[in-house]
């Protein structure tokens, strides 16, 4: 976010202190960049204001950086004092990304002062950002964002097919001086260069093998090799089908696919043209190339531990299926009453210690807001009980502001371990101050069962854990797409006259 839009609303007597506040935090670029706006709100500061501007200038143009300070030329924008960098001795144009202006041979209209787009320096990847790729160090030292429409000839539908498209061209620069393009497309990034080629033609507009675009310039910063206009127009043409060209080497292991960029005159005219050989580059490569290194090697960990979940959960269930084996299920239901005594429902012969039963037990009728408490009791041949669970049923009814309500439990499991092997028999009865009096009581029992609560945690957590991981394979996307220009609208004072974006370009 740029400083000078937090600063609009301030208050004239804090608007310096404020600025000052945003340089101790060490955003001493964006403040340099918010300078000219502050100028022409707040005149009666302009004095101070160059001061600052100057010595920003002064401390941050040491701090460019370069990929060879024999042949870059650091120097100041002659109308904003932004530190800048020319890094290859062809280029013939350098704009200044705090005002938009050439930065060495700037207009005379005063105008040009107040730059009605700007890059943001707070992004991820701008202006004179390292990469590395195909075993080479590059920098970026310019950047456009084009705008326009590709044509497609669809073969199902038999028709063209036109989409409106915007992309980020990164003009990167290496240590020999050897001029590529880091290009955004989308969801997709392209590592372009030059080349000749054997038989260079430049396909008719009607070719169904090539993708035709129409592109327009919406912004330009950095060095050219010529001086970019602000609406200038690019038409493209890009072969369709499978890679037709071999990879380079130390890049991705994909085939070179081959364009045609035709710059146009003031006419409209074929100006210059150009064939561009491009390789995609994926998410990952792009992770590296940024130098997120770290970052990386933390999500192929989570990917591994991944994997591992995913291995481990079929072997849980297997386990969970053999533990569950299941035996003879005894069912069996009576009538109770809350004035009958004990009933012995059922006896369950237990032939190896420490089995485990699923116990479920129901009752068919429950009267309208009243409840029923049964007591239920194993007891051994001799008599005496060896587990007791008390048992409570219940239906309530009522209406509120959403209508009727019923709620009721007359359903309840549970699991018991059975320590000695013999024969236990099921003993209930019906607590005499039930409000419900009489019902039918029915009780299912099944050995070797175990709970299913662990199996269904260690589910979760590895759903948890793919869900995290898609967040970090998400992360890495965002960081690979974060070479996407971000240009902002600075702020423009009401009555301000604004700029014509031809003379901005001029």
């Amino acid at each position: 976010m740029q400083i000078s839009k937090r600063l609009v609303g301030m208050h004239p007597d804090k608007v310096l202190d404020a600025l000052q506040h945003h340089i101790d935090a060490g955003h001493e670029v964006s403040a340099l960049q918010a300078i000219p706006d502050l100028q022409v709100q707040h005149p009666q500061f302009h004095n101070e204001l160059e001061q600052q501007k100057a010595r920003l200038s002064a401390r941050l143009i040491d701090g460019v950086k370069v990929l060879d300070r024999k042949t870059a030329e650091v120097f100041q924008c002659v109308n904003c004092g932004g530190p800048l960098a020319r890094q290859n001795p062809e280029s013939k144009h350098v704009i200044c990304q705090y005002c938009g202006c050439d930065a060495i041979h700037p207009a005379n209209d005063i105008r040009l002062e107040r730059w009605n787009e700007a890059l943001d320096l707070e992004s991820r990847f701008t202006v004179g950002d390292f990469f590395q790729y195909a075993n080479r160090r590059w920098q970026a030292i310019g950047v456009q964002l084009f705008s326009g429409s590709l044509r497609e000839y669809d073969k199902e539908d038999k028709k063209w097919e036109t989409s409106n498209v915007r992309y980020t061209s990164w003009w990167m620069l290496n240590e020999h001086r050897e001029l590529a393009w880091l290009i955004d497309e989308g969801k997709c990034r392209y590592w372009a260069e030059k080349y000749i080629p054997m038989e260079p033609f430049n396909p008719d507009s009607s070719d169904r093998h090539y993708e035709h675009g129409q592109w327009k310039l919406e912004f330009a910063a950095g060095e050219f090799s010529y001086q970019p206009k602000q609406g200038e127009r690019h038409d493209s043409a890009e072969h369709l089908g499978a890679s037709v060209l071999p990879v380079r080497p130390g890049g991705p292991h994909a085939g070179y696919q081959v364009s045609i960029e035709t710059r146009l005159d003031e006419n409209q005219n074929p100006k210059e043209i150009e064939f561009i050989r491009s390789q995609r580059i994926d998410d990952s490569e792009m992770f590296k190339a940024l130098g997120k290194d770290p970052e990386l090697s933390g999500i192929n960990r989570w990917k591994r531990s991944i994997n591992m979940l995913l291995v481990a959960l079929p072997l849980l269930a297997v386990i969970a299926f053999m533990i569950n084996r299941g035996g003879e299920v005894i069912s069996q239901s009576v009538g109770i009453t809350s004035q009958s005594e004990e009933v012995v429902l059922q006896t369950i012969n237990v032939e190896e210690s420490g089995t485990r039963y699923e116990f479920n037990a129901s009752v068919s009728q429950l009267d309208n807001n009243s409840w029923m408490g049964v007591d239920l009791a194993l007891a051994n041949s001799e008599g005496e009980p060896v587990y007791q669970k008390y048992l409570e049923f219940w239906q309530e009814s009522g209406r509120d502001s959403d209508g009727p309500w019923l709620e009721r439990q007359s359903n309840i499991q549970w699991f018991v371990r059975i320590d000695e092997p013999g024969a236990y028999r099921v003993v209930v009865s019906v607590e005499p101050s039930s409000s419900t009096k009489v019902s039918e009581f029915t009780l299912r029992a099944e050995p070797n069962r175990s709970s299913s609560l662990p199996f269904m945690l260690a589910a979760g957590f590895t759903v948890f854990m793919v869900i995290m991981f898609l967040m970090k394979i998400s992360a890495v996307k965002s960081v690979a797409a974060s070479i996407a220009v971000k240009v902002k609208k600075r702020f423009e004072p009401e009555g301000q006259l604004k700029a014509d974006p031809a003379e901005q370009w001029s």
